[in-house]
C-alpha cells in the first residue's frame, strides 16, 4: 500500500467514531474502545467457516460480522438496531469491499419467514442490554439451526452497589447456586443506562436451556462468559399472550 492510499484510509476511518478494531487493511486497524480481535480469540470461532451462513445480532461496527466473511461463510447478515450509516459498519464494507448484508431491525422481529435460518448465530454483548431477553432467545432459537454463540457481563463474585463490590466468601458462592440476575433501572452498570441485567452464570446457563440450546463455557475473562449454545430441542412452552 502507497502513502497516498494509506493516507487517504486514515481520512475515512477518522471521519467517525469507532467500537471494533477492525483490520482494514495491514497495519490499518480502525481505533476502536473494544479489544475485538481478543475477543475472537477468546470465543474459539471456527478457522473455516466455509459454506456456513452466519447471522450476526447486534453487529455494531461489523468486526465479527466481516471476521466470518474473512474465514469463509458463504452468506454473512449483520442485524442490528443501528442503520449501518450510524455505526462504522458503512465505511469499513465499503473499504474492505465486503459483500456483508445488514439488516436494521429489532431482535424480537426475529423469523425464519423474514430472514431464513443460520448455521451459526452471534449474539455477543447484546442480551443484558435488553428489555425482554427470553422473547429474544426464543426468537433466536427459531433463525438458528446448529450453534449460537453467546458473551454477556455476568454477576460472578458480588453485587455492584453505588459503584462499590460487595462480596463475602458466602456471597460468592450463594452466587454460584443461586440463579438470579442483578436489574440495573439506570446507569448502575459501567454508567451505562442501556445496561439493564447481570445474571449469574448459572441463571443465564438455565435461561439458554430452557429455549432449546445446551451451552458450553467457552471463555471467561473480568465480569464476561462467553457460551458455544448447540441447539437441541424446541424451547420451553410461553403463554399464549407471549407468542
Amino acid at each position: 500500500m502507497d502513502t497516498i492510499e494509506q493516507d487517504s484510509l486514515l481520512e475515512e476511518i477518522g471521519k467517525r467514531k469507532w467500537f471494533h478494531r477492525i483490520e482494514i487493511a495491514p497495519g490499518v486497524i480502525t481505533p476502536g474502545t473494544e479489544d475485538t480481535p481478543r475477543k475472537a480469540k477468546l470465543l474459539q470461532l471456527p478457522e473455516d467457516l466455509s459454506g456456513k451462513r452466519v447471522l450476526d445480532v447486534g453487529a455494531y461496527d461489523g468486526f465479527f460480522s466481516f471476521e466470518a466473511e474473512r474465514r469463509g461463510a458463504s452468506f454473512v447478515l449483520a442485524y442490528d438496531h443501528l442503520r449501518p450509516e450510524q455505526t462504522g459498519f458503512a465505511t469499513a464494507k465499503k473499504l474492505l469491499h465486503s459483500k456483508v448484508e445488514h439488516r436494521f431491525g429489532s431482535v424480537y422481529d426475529l423469523s425464519p419467514a423474514e430472514i431464513g435460518e443460520f448455521d451459526i448465530v452471534l449474539f455477543l454483548g447484546v442480551i443484558y442490554h435488553l428489555r425482554h431477553p427470553l422473547l429474544a432467545l426464543q426468537r433466536l432459537h427459531s433463525v438458528c439451526r446448529g450453534d449460537m454463540y453467546l458473551e454477556s457481563h455476568v454477576t460472578q463474585r458480588g453485587f455492584e452497589i453505588d459503584g462499590n463490590l460487595h462480596t463475602s466468601p458466602e456471597i460468592e458462592e450463594l452466587l454460584q447456586k443461586i440463579p438470579l440476575a442483578v436489574f440495573f433501572p439506570g446507569g448502575e452498570l459501567n454508567n451505562d443506562p442501556t445496561n439493564w441485567w447481570s445474571p449469574t452464570r448459572l441463571c443465564l446457563e438455565q435461561m439458554i436451556r430452557s429455549h432449546g440450546f445446551e451451552p458450553s463455557v467457552i471463555a471467561e475473562w473480568d465480569s464476561r462468559i462467553a457460551f458455544r449454545c448447540q441447539k437441541t430441542s424446541e424451547p420451553l412452552p410461553f403463554y399464549v399472550w407471549d407468542q
